[in-house]
């Protein structure tokens, strides 16, 4: 299997391999996701088996601000149920490690 990997960095494939088994249909993005409209988080978001983008275009949430969003943001803020926001949160973390690993 080779030398194990070390260093803060060391858990991320991990991490990413098994978030990508809960989300199979995620795709590593073609453009850095801070550039994205509210319209590119809405399609990235309605990609998502059992989740509607809608609301991210309503809320005007572009790239920057998708990234900064937590689970609670989602529930609360943009009134999404648990299951389709569970969902959405594992995109984000995602798209975050998509861009280390």
């Amino acid at each position: 299997f080779g030398q194990p990997a070390i260093g803060p960095f060391s858990d991320l494939s991990l991490c990413f391999n098994h978030q990508h088994k809960l989300l199979p249909t995620f795709e590593k993005p073609k453009t850095e996701v801070s550039c994205w409209t509210p319209e590119d988080v809405a399609k990235f978001v309605s990609s998502i088996p059992g989740c509607d983008g809608d609301v991210f275009i309503k809320e005007q949430i572009d790239g920057e601000a998708f990234q900064l969003l937590t689970q609670a943001d989602i529930v609360r803020l943009l009134d999404v149920k648990m299951g389709p926001a569970l969902k959405i949160y594992h995109g984000i973390q995602l798209l975050q490690n998509s861009s280390v690993v």
